[in-house]
C-alpha cells in the first residue's frame, strides 16, 4: 500500500485521483445524454413512420375518392334506412307488393352505384377504409334481403329487427367516416 501512496505522490497524487473521477462522471454523463438522445430519435421516427408521406397530385385523387365515397354512403344509409323506416307514410293507391318494390328499387340503384365507386377506386385508397366498406355493404344487402323476404309480415320481432339494423348500419358508417377522418388527417404532401 506504501508503494501505491508513493507512485500517487510521485505522480502529483490528488491530482489522478480527480482527474479520474471527473473522466468516470463525465462518461456516466455522456452514456446517459446519448440514452436521452437514442430515445428522442427513437421518438420522431415513430412519429414519421406514423405518418404517411404522399405527392400532391396522390393526395388529391385520394381526398377525391373519400369525398365520393362519403356522397355514395350518405345516400346508401337513407335508401338502406328507408327501407323500413320506424315511420312510414304510404299511399292507399299502392300495392304492398309495389310498395316493397319501389323501395327495393331505389335502394338498388344507390347500392349499386355505391358497389361500383367502392370497388373502381380500391387501389387507390387506404385499405382499413375498404375493408369498412365492406361491412357495411354486407350490412345494407342482407338489410335489404330481410326487407324483401320478410315471413311474418309486420310483427314486434320485425321491427325490432329493423331497429338494431339500423343503429348497427349507422354506427359503421360512423366507424368508417373516423377511419377515412384519420387516414386523411395522418397523410402529409411530400415536398
Amino acid at each position: 500500500m506504501e508503494v501505491f501512496f508513493n507512485i500517487l505522490a510521485a505522480l502529483g497524487g490528488a491530482s489522478v485521483v480527480l482527474t479520474g473521477l471527473f473522466a468516470y462522471i463525465g462518461n456516466s454523463r455522456l452514456e446517459s445524454y446519448k440514452a436521452q438522445l437514442q430515445a428522442a430519435n427513437e421518438k420522431a421516427k415513430s412519429m414519421l413512420e406514423s405518418s404517411v408521406h404522399v405527392s400532391k397530385s396522390q393526395f388529391d385523387k385520394e381526398f377525391a375518392i373519400y369525398h365520393q365515397i362519403w356522397a355514395c354512403l350518405i345516400k346508401l344509409r337513407a335508401r338502406t334506412l328507408s327501407l323500413r323506416p320506424m315511420l312510414d307514410h304510404v299511399d292507399p293507391n299502392e300495392s304492398e307488393e309495389e310498395r316493397v318494390n319501389k323501395r327495393l328499387m331505389a335502394f338498388g340503384e344507390t347500392f349499386y352505384i355505391f358497389r361500383d365507386v367502392m370497388e373502381e377506386n380500391r387501389p387507390f385508397y387506404s385499405i382499413s377504409v375498404y375493408e369498412s366498406l365492406q361491412k357495411i355493404f354486407h350490412l345494407c344487402h342482407e338489410e335489404s334481403i330481410e326487407y324483401q323476404y320478410k315471413e311474418d309480415g309486420w310483427n314486434i320481432e320485425y321491427w325490432n329487427k329493423a331497429k338494431v339494423n339500423h343503429e348497427i348500419i349507422t354506427s359503421e358508417i360512423e366507424a368508417c367516416c373516423e377511419l377515412i377522418r384519420t387516414r386523411i388527417s395522418s397523410m402529409s404532401v411530400a415536398a
